[in-house]
């Protein structure tokens, strides 16, 4: 819905128009549920519901959800959804959705209640039969009261059991349990970053399941796992409060803040030598700071072009390769003086940068829709290679080069070696970040058009479906 309104004839026309749509809104356009990120209230908390079925096999049901609430401790039930959201059985299988997300007062939640509009069984040639509700409200108890406390961004995980919610052929209760919450895990865990509403979401990688969230203020866009012990520390760059925020793992919170002393805006991260220090680029003034993550304070900072968009450590030539757009160059940087070492002319705005086996540095040039490949060794550019439309991101592997195509819509398939693309495989969305998920032998692809993760399988060349998020994703860490 739009919100429009008619010239008012008189001020008591203009008053009333006033006070409708101060305390009404204009409901936004598009797709019928709460998908959409809702603006976080001063002092509030986030809430987001996910759905998987209990069963993956069974019949092909779907309902129309007229409402989903909340009970707070205070007694009164709190909406969860702007509108009807639909789900259909048959599209879920074994994997999960979004279903909603909404802000919510700090406090304790102790119940979930689901107002049902509609259902039907779909069959063959897509005819729908109308099952009749035996009830149009469900409520569902929080196995332990969910706490949501001011900037926190918690995750409920709703099971649907489909088989014993079809009653005699048309008969429908809908019968959900919502799951407990698991203990942390450390390991097999993907991190994705949504800066959209300050939210870090932790993936199963054994089951490509969201398992929980965290709220990350200051707009999180990359996160890096440290290198040293303990291990379980992840860092998140925050550009919206200039900050980089350091992550304990197994105990799920920010631990602590460092603020950087900038004029401009950190826009990409690199960590350096054993983990100890944090490179981080400012596109808006051309610089290049330095900062101890032992102490968080800025030790050094540089400027060096105009426009720098990525930044990469390289630890074999213990060099930082940075690449900057408006200069079309990438400058490889020595980390101790922030001195440049050598200058690489590139093509059209330069992007994401990857080394493959300490060798061969590939370089997306986005503007030019190619990618460079640098001989790091003899010091000279070996080939360009055409792929897809506007190239931004690189991940190199042993026996493949994966290129996101942010344009096209696709990801270009490169072998180390051949002059041309070996395969591209297309998306429904536009991808960015990408991520090796190495023990589950997958390819995690941001998908911003669709709020999701992309399940690449790097054997078959396929995608095996995708993560829902119901936000942008930004950068992806893994913890093996």
């Amino acid at each position: 819905m739009i919100c429009t309104r008619s010239p008012a004839k008189d001020f008591s026309g203009v008053f009333l128009l006033v006070v409708l749509l101060v305390f009404s809104g204009c409901a936004p356009p598009g797709h019928s549920s709460s998908g959409s990120s809702p603006a976080m209230r001063s002092g509030n908390g986030r809430l987001s519901l996910f759905l998987n079925l209990k069963e993956a096999r069974g019949p092909d049901l779907e309902m129309r959800i007229r409402e989903i609430e909340l009970l707070s401790d205070s007694g009164s039930w709190q909406p969860l959804t702007a509108g009807v959201v639909t789900v259909r059985s048959g599209t879920i299988g074994d994997g999960q959705v979004f279903v909603a997300r909404s802000s919510l007062a700090p406090g304790y939640y102790l119940r979930l209640r689901v107002t049902l509009a509609s259902a039907s069984l779909r069959q063959a040639m897509d005819e729908q039969i109308p099952l009749v509700p035996e009830t149009s409200v469900v409520e569902v108890g929080i196995p332990a009261p969910l706490y949501i406390g001011k900037g926190d961004s918690r995750s409920l995980f709703l099971s649907w059991d489909v088989q014993a919610s079809l009653v005699e052929r048309t008969g429908f209760t809908p019968v959900f349990q919502l799951a407990p919450r698991l203990k942390n895990l450390i390991a097999d865990v993907a991190y994705v970053a949504c800066p959209d509403i300050d939210t870090v979401f932790m993936i199963r990688t054994d089951k490509n399941r969201v398992l929980d969230s965290l709220g990350v203020a200051g707009g999180p866009t990359y996160l890096f796992r440290a290198p040293y012990v303990p291990a379980e520390n992840l860092y998140a760059l925050t550009p919206e409060d200039l900050g980089v925020k350091r992550i304990a793992a197994a105990a799920n919170r920010v631990v602590e803040t460092y603020r950087l002393s900038m004029s401009g805006k950190p826009t990409h991260m690199a960590l350096g030598p054993a983990g100890r220090r944090a490179y981080l680029i400012d596109r808006k003034r051309g610089n290049i700071l330095r900062m101890d993550l032992q102490s968080g304070n800025v030790d050094l900072r540089a400027r060096l072009g105009y426009g720098p968009v990525y930044i990469l450590y390289m630890k074999k030539w213990n060099l930082l390769a940075v690449s900057f757009s408006l200069s079309q160059t990438v400058v490889l940087v020595d980390p101790e003086q922030l001195s440049p070492v050598r200058t690489i002319s590139t093509s059209v705005r330069p992007e994401g940068l990857a080394v493959w086996k300490d060798r061969l540095l590939y370089i997306a040039e986005s503007g030019s829709n190619t990618v460079l490949q640098y001989d790091l060794v003899q010091g000279r550019i070996v080939r360009r290679i055409p792929v897809g439309f506007s190239p931004r991101r690189i991940l190199a592997l042993d026996n493949m080069i994966y290129v996101t195509d942010y344009g096209s819509k696709s990801i270009s398939m490169l072998r180390p070696g051949q002059l041309g693309v070996t395969r591209a495989i297309s998306l429904s969305g536009r991808p960015l970040e990408l991520v090796d998920v190495p023990n589950r032998k997958l390819i995690y692809v941001g998908n911003e058009d669709h709020q999701s993760i992309t399940i690449i399988d790097p054997v078959t060349m396929k995608s095996l479906g995708s993560i829902q998020l119901g936000a942008r994703p930004a950068g992806i860490a893994v913890m093996n």
